[in-house]
């Protein structure tokens, strides 16, 4: 790619990025974040809240379906609605417990980094070798060069 070797330009899980700073800069504030964001999702458990959620929405259904005696198609069919209401239940119960701020607090405050542009294939190969980082992120943001 024509921009491959721009000093403003790095590749980072995958996909190409542009940024005002440098590359070493944004990769090193970028690995800070994604570092922040993995320890912070292992003390997060909202997809437990939603599976617990989840099933028993699930039970809830076969057991008034049950009850009410009525036949079992209905309520069998039922069940993908009773699944979504108690995920949906079990994600809100979850935010109300869940820290305010979004991060457990024994942790610091979320890193924050430079202003990053994904950098769309097309750009990455067509982008003349002299271009500027502004250039870059504009041709980024409407999807083409020119």
């Amino acid at each position: 790619m024509a921009i491959d070797n721009h000093p403003n330009v790095f590749r980072f899980e995958g996909h190409t990025w542009v940024s005002m700073a440098d590359r070493d800069n944004a990769i090193a504030q970028l690995r800070t974040q994604r570092a922040w964001d993995a320890s912070n999702a292992k003390l997060q458990r909202w997809w437990i809240a939603i599976a617990i959620g989840a099933v028993a929405g699930v039970a809830i259904t076969l057991a008034l379906g049950t009850a009410a005696q009525l036949d079992p198609t209905v309520y069998l069919l039922s069940l993908p609605f009773g699944f979504g209401v108690g995920a949906i239940a079990g994600a809100l119960i979850n935010k109300r417990f869940a820290a305010p701020e979004g991060h457990h607090a024994s942790l610091p405050a979320r890193p924050t980094t430079v202003a990053l542009t994904k950098v769309p294939p097309r750009v990455a190969r067509e982008a003349p070798l002299g271009a500027s980082a502004e250039e870059i992120i504009e041709w980024s943001n409407r999807g083409f060069v020119g």
